[in-house]
């Protein structure tokens, strides 16, 4: 049977196509020349703990362009500076610049200019709405550069996104609204001085390694920066972390039902997390003293917790061990209840699955 002709993804490609070689033309080709860029680029060094050394870039009348995705590239005169730009392949930082999307087809997107100085806090399309992504890769950054510089002097950040829960961290942090910049609309920026700093955790080729062993101080910064701003709500001290609003359907629990039978029967209440606000989460999870979920984004908030809550992680048995090991960080009483996804495919390392739950094994550790 033959493949009936779309007329309107014609078009699209068509217009791609035009609009891509047009920005091309407008904005030139981009090229690598590192000697070049030793020259203009200013680079200092910090450390936030014994272990990891911090890189802090910057380079005057320069320009940012993302796909928001894999690749940023940080460009002045037409030369990409990579110290100050990345992409991401196999979900882990290429070294090779000539692996950025910028090379391949320039900057198609049109170039908004402001005056000042401009923090790039782009980490990859992780940081784009993933709750753990944006505490651990994003804002971190900002740890990073609070030690060098004063924040209330830089006049923009360029963050992955800005919706509701992100800005209200960025501005508990001391940001002001008009700073912060979400990169779907400038996706290509033009700034007198643009900043960027290294990776706050990914350090090696191994991304399942890095995860695993997060630097301590980001867990202890987050709480030195939210822990005192929690609200007065009176929550549950047992809870259960309901994810079946979640829009990804790659990781589910098929007995979930029977679950919620017994977690109520012995006291849990459920609470879906996109329905709180960023104190209410921060408040939850240090007010309880028994937490159950399925392994995702939204265990990142046991770094609230405190010592020796009690933890019970629902997750494939081909997964890492973040929020084991960062439960083990902040003190807590850390158990796991681990399954075989159903499916066949599943490779190892994977954190997908439908999963069904030892509920008899549950019950005895709760």
């Amino acid at each position: 049977m033959k493949n009936k002709f779309n007329l309107s993804l014609f078009l699209k490609k068509i217009f791609k196509t035009f609009s891509y070689k047009l920005f091309f033309l407008f904005y030139g080709k981009i090229s690598v020349n590192k000697k070049y860029e030793n020259k203009i680029i200013k680079k200092k060094t910090i450390r936030l703990d014994n272990k990891f050394k911090y890189s802090i870039y910057e380079c005057n009348n320069s320009r940012i362009y993302t796909n928001r995705i894999q690749d940023t590239a940080v460009i002045h005169k037409n030369i990409i500076l990579s110290a100050l730009s990345f992409q991401l392949r196999n979900n882990n930082f290429s070294k090779n610049i000539k692996d950025n999307i910028a090379l391949k087809i320039g900057t198609p997107r049109k170039l908004k200019k402001i005056n000042g100085t401009l923090v790039s806090l782009l980490t990859g399309g992780g940081g784009n709405n993933n709750f753990f992504h944006w505490m651990f890769d994003v804002l971190p950054k900002i740890a990073i550069i609070e030690k060098y510089y004063d924040l209330k002097k830089i006049d923009y950040f360029l963050c992955p996104d800005l919706n509701r829960w992100q800005l209200q961290t960025l501005i508990l942090l001391g940001l002001k609204k008009e700073q912060c910049l979400s990169s779907v609309k400038f996706r290509h920026v033009q700034a007198n001085k643009i900043i960027t700093v290294s990776h706050p955790w990914l350090r090696s080729k191994n991304i399942v390694k890095d995860i695993e062993n997060l630097p301590i101080w980001i867990s202890k910064w987050l709480r030195k920066k939210f822990i005192n701003i929690k609200s007065n709500k009176n929550f549950s001290k047992k809870i259960y972390i309901d994810r079946s609003d979640t829009i990804s359907n790659y990781r589910k629990i098929i007995n979930e039902n029977d679950l919620k039978i017994l977690l109520k029967k012995k006291g849990f209440k459920f609470f879906r997390l996109a329905n709180l606000n960023f104190k209410d989460e921060v408040q939850l999870f240090y007010n309880a003293k028994k937490i159950v979920g399925l392994q995702g984004a939204g265990l990142t908030n046991l770094i609230w917790c405190r010592k020796n809550t009690r933890i019970i992680e629902i997750r494939s048995r081909y997964t890492n061990k973040l929020y084991e090991n960062l439960s083990i960080q902040n003190n807590l009483n850390f158990l796991k209840i681990q399954s075989k996804p159903l499916e066949k495919n599943i490779k190892s390392h994977s954190v997908g699955g439908t999963l069904k739950i030892n509920l008899k094994k549950l019950d005895k550790i709760l």
